[in-house]
């Protein structure tokens, strides 16, 4: 059974989603930019999202939420379905755009919060592309998580005779654990540790003898180029630095695979069933037709 969903409001999320075969189809310009920002903006009006963090590189997207209204999966059904469909238009490409679905993992403590918020943000830096992350031609939240001010952006909706351009407001919510600090304060220690972090990538890069790509070789990239080294793994339903925290939430999570599996059995026999809290039903099969189609006659066949 793969990793089950969980619709638990109180729970705060790192999502990633990959492209298909990690073409780069996300460039980070400001087309592509603008492009994802009125999507993320709008959606997230929409469903009451509370974002921390968002970085878009060419080739997958990471973001840091909750969803108090328990609907992370219906934005991003919206969110995914308008990146696929408008930039297959824009680079006349057809096909399935993402790999696989989302991955959801939970954040198991509010160390764990910030040390997402902080891969998160220097992302750029961490593969190697840019030494300073706050220099990203793409959409990332860094400066934003610097400023906290919303950021406008434009929607266009192509299902009215003439297109309709509406503008959505980008919110960035501040950390819990840094929520009851003066604006000032958290913006100066939110800028501290963002800075320290790049330093030590930086650092740690340069002892391997590797550096950064750069802006001149990242506007050289085309769409559907794959980067040189593709990273493949199953990643973990949480996430968490803290092994005993880990070791605690596969143990529950098996419980909670037991439980749904005895409850979609039943539940698919017409039984009652008693699923986990914040899960979702399995899908019924189709009923059996009882009766035969009607045989077609000439009458069914005239205009």
């Amino acid at each position: 059974m793969r990793d089950l969903r969980n619709k638990d409001p109180d729970i705060y999320r790192l999502v990633t989603i990959r492209t298909q075969g990690a073409e780069l189809l996300l460039l980070p310009n400001a087309q592509v930019r603008k492009l994802i920002g009125g999507i993320l903006a709008r959606y997230q009006e929409f469903f009451g999202i509370e974002i921390y963090a968002y970085a878009i590189l060419g080739n997958h997207i990471h973001i840091v939420l909750r969803a108090p209204d328990s609907n992370t999966d219906e934005f991003f059904e919206n969110v995914n379905r308008e990146i696929s469909r408008r930039l297959n238009w824009r680079l006349r490409r057809e096909g399935k755009f993402w790999g696989r679905r989302y991955c959801d993992q939970e954040i198991l403590s509010e160390d764990d919060l910030l040390e997402a918020f902080l891969y998160v943000n220097t992302n750029p830096a961490r593969h190697g592309l840019i030494e300073d992350s706050s220099q990203w031609p793409g959409l990332i939240s860094y400066n934003h998580v610097l400023s906290e001010a919303p950021k406008r952006y434009s929607f266009t909706q192509y299902s009215f005779a003439e297109p309709l351009v509406t503008t959505h407001r980008l919110k960035i919510s501040p950390l819990p654990q840094f929520k009851s600090l003066k604006r000032s304060c958290r913006i100066k220690k939110i800028r501290c540790l963002l800075e320290e972090r790049q330093k030590e990538i930086a650092k740690e890069r340069r002892s391997e003898g590797a550096g950064f790509l750069g802006l001149e070789l990242l506007r050289q990239q085309r769409a559907g180029d794959k980067p040189r080294n593709i990273s493949r793994s199953n990643k973990s339903a949480c996430y968490s630095k803290k092994p005993e925290l880990i070791r605690g939430y596969r143990e529950a999570l098996r419980h909670r695979k037991a439980q749904y599996a005895e409850a979609s059995m039943r539940y698919r026999l017409g039984l009652k069933a008693d699923f986990p809290c914040h899960s979702f039903f399995p899908p019924l099969h189709r009923l059996p037709r009882l009766k035969p189609f009607s045989p077609i006659t000439p009458q069914d066949l005239e205009c």
